[in-house]
């Protein structure tokens, strides 16, 4: 059976602000309640076992893109079919530097500095490969191993009830209904 990672973690407006938060309270973004229909707990996720994390930045001009997006997918629309350069969406995706910075920061707080880590093109997702162990303090959570019914597939999920998010403490312009900045 092949270990695989399922952490999908759109933590991103949580670690957006999340700079010097490395021994604060964590924020709960969602909780676990049991192991979705179908999957049985099997035990202790190795922590030692590498996991990559994919961060996701909020992306403040994604209503832009999307407003661009539908009028040149529209054959009634004037601009059918004047589709952006990759560099426009690209502009369109990234994130408020201060959404950068503040992830830098929180990772670096953990000793994961930009060597360390993949960026898109866009800068709107991180990527960063860590031990289990180290996944589990800086979200403040515990990962096991589930096993599908069938026995074929093995994941890392959260076992806790809580899946944790780091707090967020800076001020700045924000989208305060997503706590994104």
């Amino acid at each position: 059976m092949r270990l695989s990672s399922l952490l999908l973690l759109p933590i991103a407006a949580a670690l957006a602000r999340a700079a010097g938060s490395k021994h604060g309270q964590h924020k709960v973004k969602e909780s676990i309640i049991a192991p979705p229909q179908g999957w049985i707990l099997h035990a202790p996720a190795p922590s030692d076992y590498v996991l990559e994390l994919r961060i996701a930045l909020p992306q403040p001009h994604f209503p832009i893109l999307e407003q661009h997006l539908w009028e040149v997918s529209d054959p009634k629309h004037v601009r059918y079919g004047d589709y952006l350069s990759r560099e426009e969406a690209e502009a369109l995706m990234m994130p408020h530097p201060e959404s950068v910075d503040a992830v830098g920061e929180w990772l670096a707080t953990y000793g994961i500095y930009e060597e360390h880590l993949s960026r898109s093109s866009a800068q709107d997702w991180v990527t960063v490969r860590v031990p289990v162990g180290l996944a589990e303090v800086m979200l403040g959570t515990v990962l096991t191993t589930f096993i599908c019914e069938s026995g074929l597939f093995r994941v890392l999920m959260p076992v806790s009830t809580e899946v944790s998010c780091i707090p967020l403490q800076r001020d700045g312009p924000a989208d305060h209904q997503n706590n994104q900045l």
